[in-house]
């Protein structure tokens, strides 16, 4: 079989393969500024800004794109967070992830693809058997739902966000981060 392509198919053909790959580069390059950002506690130079959420019980308190998480001053006994589970799915494949926060050793390698969901679950405790209240914060993307257990979707651009929830009872408050690497091209 011999396919015939026209010059003019040719050059449209070029111009969206630069295109596309010049996004690729763009963002990759983004990625290595945006993690740097994310590990300072900076806002990234990303569009979306910081997404944060604020729970009380499961129900959301208020929301501010703009605002970083509010450092509460910490008390004698904050809460403890004991675990994060990240939850992906692909396809009919389903994967969970747990993160002990408190680990000595770094996060696994948590991947997804750009415009995918994760579901993440905080698993934390109050040491004088409160009820707690979840703020959640992200340096790209959106947060859906709230309370200990929220659905990130992962933005458009390839890089690696931190999602961090600070949890708060009358003891004080304790923060953690997961980290997040959105990717477009695997």
């Amino acid at each position: 079989m011999r396919i015939s392509l026209k010059k003019e198919s040719i050059l449209a053909i070029t111009i969206l393969s630069f295109i596309f790959y010049s996004a690729c580069a763009y963002q990759a390059s983004e990625s290595v500024n945006n993690e740097k950002a994310a590990d300072s506690g900076e806002p990234s130079n990303q569009t979306t800004g910081i997404n944060s959420t604020k729970t009380n019980q499961g129900r959301v308190i208020g929301s501010d794109n703009n605002t970083p998480v509010s450092s509460l001053e910490q008390g004698a006994n904050p809460p403890i967070i004991d675990k994060f589970e990240v939850l992906l799915r692909s396809g009919q494949e389903v994967t969970v992830i747990e993160i002990d926060p408190h680990a000595s050793t770094p996060q696994p390698k948590i991947e997804i693809k750009t415009l995918y969901t994760a579901e993440i679950t905080c698993k934390a405790r109050s040491t004088k058997g409160e009820s707690l209240a979840y703020e959640w914060q992200s340096t790209g993307g959106k947060i859906y739902g709230g309370g200990q257990k929220i659905t990130w979707l992962a933005p458009g651009a390839a890089i690696v966000h931190k999602i961090t929830v600070t949890v708060t009872d009358s003891g004080g408050s304790s923060s953690a981060p997961v980290y997040i690497s959105a990717r477009c091209c695997y």
